[in-house]
This record gives C-alpha cells, structure tokens and sequence, in this order.
C-alpha cells in the first residue's frame, strides 16, 4: 500500500465534501419554505391587528421585516447549494442533484453564483430570531 501524499488526495475528497455540503444546504432551504409561510401568515396578522387599531404599525415592519429574511434564507442557501454542486461536477452528484442543475434555465449562470455558506447560516439564525420576536409581540398583541 501506497501513502498519499496531501496533494493527490485532495482532488478525490473535494467534490465529496463540496458535494456534502451541498447537499446540507440543499436541505436547509427548506427551513427558509417553512419559514417563509409562516411569517407571511404572522404578517397578515399583523396588518389586520394594525388595521383594527390592536397593534402598532412597528409590528407590520417587523412581520415585513421576518418574511422578508425567511424568504432570503431560502434564497441564500438554495444559490449555495447550487453553486457547490455546480464546483463538485456532475460525476460527484446523485441522480437527484444532476436533476435539479439540468433543470436549471441557464447553465451558465450557475458559473456566476458564489457559494456563500457562512452568511446562509447567519440569516438562517436572524430569521428565526425574528421569528420568536414577531411570535412574542403577536401574543402581547392578542392580549396573550
């Protein structure tokens, strides 16, 4: 058995981890899905609490303000996932990740997006946050 020196090695195991870290942000999106429809409802309350004279207009801003990032989260770690399954190449991908670059109206767009893992998962974390802070104050709010 041969050793093998860092140089050679590092060719076969980045499009595994690119690959692997795609597929992570490829999952994560859907937080930002879910997230999403969730502050688009909590913003719906908001404007009809704000309409009724129950709420101030701050908690329409900060329902505009939830949905908004919950909408980025998915779109942040969605052009991740895209962009590191594009670096890794087809033959490091599954069937389902071939699929979905093929789909894709413009490949050579895909050559543009810069995988941005770190910010995904910092507005990963604000919008949540907004999300426990819109929750709090639509509670108050309804008098809960």
């Amino acid at each position: 058995m041969t050793p093998t020196t860092p140089a050679r090695a590092e060719p076969n195991s980045a499009p595994r981890r690119l690959t692997l870290e795609a597929r992570r942000h490829a999952g994560l999106r859907w937080i930002g899905a879910v997230a999403f429809v969730i502050a688009t409802i909590g913003l719906l309350l908001s404007i009809g609490l704000w309409v009724t004279g129950a709420a101030q207009g701050g908690l329409v801003m900060l329902g505009v303000a939830t949905t908004g990032l919950s909408l980025g989260t998915f779109g942040l770690h969605n052009d991740t996932a895209l962009a590191l399954m594009h670096r890794a190449g087809p033959q490091a991908l599954d069937d389902d990740a071939r699929a979905e670059l093929a789909a894709e109206p413009d490949p050579r767009a895909l050559a543009a997006l810069a995988p941005m893992p770190r910010l995904a998962l910092g507005v990963t974390v604000i919008a949540l946050g907004l999300h426990a802070l819109l929750l709090t104050r639509l509670t108050a709010a309804l008098g809960g």
